[in-house]
């Protein structure tokens, strides 16, 4: 907005102010109802400072009026001002303990802090004051799905929609619930009114819009399990930078159709991208454009989605596979990257000082008896989407219960199981294909880290930075993402990181501004567990429930130099 423009909304609101305090009380309180109005228009057409001011301008006549005291706290944080809107929140619920309304967008906040225990807490507070509370709803669904309770976030989200089906957030939210053709309507839909996104977030709902109109009316790419394999494992590939010298990482080689890729492995990415030159070697069909984000300070980075018709990881073999395409030749220094949870069908053991990648069966739940039939080679949850309008896997008993049920029953999403041998591994939070790892920073309370093969040095946001260390400017070393490289690169003091059931220390660790991407995340990740210190652990991870197990035996060598 022009600074021209700001006086004259600034202006506007002023002149609005001085007319509230010279009304009585039963004219003034159409004129409240109308300010709330414009407040909210502005928030629902993306316009956060407006809607700040607006809001503000209300709490000046009026400091108890709720309405407004949440919109002011929802239009902070989509301008990420996370410290104010907690101390702004924490004020209003000193005076108004009781406000169902005010306790449940102190949960938003503490979900954006990454106070994810703490923020369960507002929200089943807020429904207990007013069961009726819409935001306390939304707010469980999306903190039980980074939970892996996706049958408990789907009942949230079932209720929200039930409560208040004409809300912008909730008509967001339930797109994901919706067949392809239903869900490309409502999607044409909510873009063509007010919706409150960002431009990035505009610009990649625009873009699935676009991959929803090319594909609606096509049979689902399934990424079809086409080899009749429950274990198996593969040898990993040492990754090298561009100088061929420094070590980058570990990788896999893949078959894209019927050439050979080397592809990095890294946890911190989702699904299977490649290079542009690659994708036209191995012959892949363009389905939309697609826009991509990660580290970096170059902005959004261009690409497409591709359609493989075959990919083979070992003695795995699929078929029908859409995966992202860059538009540069390569990807991270190599030909691409394929995402860990591109496997989360099955448990993953990667086995780093043994350069192996073991796959096996989940464990099963009692009542399941099926195997693994798919590949999740889009990552993300666009995946998990498209499975809804898949024919069901069915356990036993819902096979006993089919015939009372009627055809069109959807099989519901089912929450995390902790099998009895994993009762000691560490519970993750999974946003997408990001894995988040409870983790203590010197003697810090729980922070987010994100566990990532393919960021080669420990990471710290420079935000976890100042509250645990000191943090200095650090010239010498160039950092460099999907989005480009960093423009500004710190250094901590030497640190001593916890997770798991592992302590490492005298760690040196890298420092980065995290805010872009805990912005799009939603919440706060304060680091990266890199490659450097996970080269020397075996690594398990079971996506499907949210679990993740370190092993480290100080007797197995690594072939990587300490």
């Amino acid at each position: 907005m022009t600074s021209c423009l700001r006086s004259i909304l600034d202006a506007a609101l002023l002149l609005f102010c001085l007319q509230l305090t010279g009304l009585t009380d039963d004219v003034k309180a159409p004129v409240i109802e109308s300010g709330l109005a414009t407040a909210e228009r502005f928030y629902q057409a993306g316009k956060f400072a407006e809607a700040e001011s607006s809001y503000q301008v209300l709490l000046k006549t009026d400091p108890m009026l709720v309405p407004a005291e949440v919109g002011l706290v929802r239009a902070m944080l989509r301008q990420q001002k996370v410290d104010e809107s907690s101390d702004t929140v924490n004020n209003a619920l000193a005076a108004q303990p009781n406000s169902a309304a005010l306790l449940a967008v102190k949960g938003d906040v503490q979900f954006r802090r990454g106070e994810m225990s703490d923020a369960e807490i507002s929200y089943l507070g807020a429904k207990k004051l007013n069961p009726k509370e819409v935001h306390a709803y939304l707010g469980l669904a999306r903190l039980y799905a980074s939970y892996s309770l996706y049958r408990k976030a789907y009942d949230q989200l079932q209720s929200a929609h039930e409560i208040a089906p004409d809300d912008i957030e909730v008509k967001r939210a339930w797109l994901r619930m919706l067949p392809r053709r239903e869900r490309l309507a409502a999607l044409e839909a909510y873009l063509a009114g007010s919706h409150p996104d960002d431009e990035e977030e505009t610009k990649w709902m625009t873009e699935y819009l676009d991959f929803l109109r090319a594909t609606a009316d096509k049979p689902v790419h399934r990424c079809r399990l086409v080899s009749r394999v429950e274990h198996t494992e593969t040898t990993l590939e040492v990754m090298h930078g561009e100088d061929g010298h420094r070590i980058r990482g570990i990788g896999l080689i893949v078959k894209l159709n019927d050439r050979n890729t080397r592809l990095l492995l890294d946890t911190g990415a989702g699904g299977i991208m490649v290079g542009h030159k690659q994708a036209e070697k191995a012959g892949l069909i363009p389905i939309s454009a697609q826009h991509y984000a990660g580290i970096g300070d170059k902005g959004l980075q261009s690409g497409y989605t591709a359609v493989a018709d075959h990919i083979r990881i070992g003695e795995l073999e699929f078929e029908d596979c859409v995966i992202s395409v860059s538009r540069k030749n390569s990807v991270g220094d190599a030909d691409g990257l394929i995402g860990a949870d591109v496997f989360e069908a099955y448990l993953v053991d990667l086995d780093l000082p043994g350069m192996r990648l073991k796959l096996s069966p989940l464990p099963k739940r009692p009542e399941d008896t099926v195997s693994p039939t798919s590949l999740n080679s889009e990552g993300e949850e666009q995946a998990h989407a498209e499975q809804k309008d898949a024919p069901p896997e069915q356990s036993s008993k819902e096979r006993q219960s089919s015939a009372m049920t009627p055809k069109s029953a959807v099989r519901l999403p089912r929450d995390r199981y902790v099998a009895p041998e994993m009762a000691s591994w560490t519970k993750v939070f999974r946003f997408g294909h990001t894995v988040l790892v409870p983790t203590a920073v010197n003697d810090s309370k729980s922070m987010l880290f994100g566990l990532d093969t393919g960021a080669f040095a420990n990471i710290l946001s420079v935000r976890a930075g100042r509250q645990v260390s000191k943090v200095s400017s650090e010239d010498r070393l160039h950092i460099r993402g999907l989005n480009g490289e960093v423009n500004k690169v710190y250094s901590s003091a030497k640190t001593t990181l916890r997770f798991g059931h592992l302590q490492q220390t005298n760690l040196d660790i890298i420092t980065l501004d995290l805010s872009s991407l805990s912005r799009r995340m939603g919440t706060e990740v304060s680091g990266f567990l890199g490659f450097a210190m996970l080269r020397v652990l075996e690594v398990k991870l079971d996506y499907r429930d949210g679990l993740v197990d370190f092993t480290y035996d100080p007797k197995r060598r690594t072939i990587f130099v300490q």
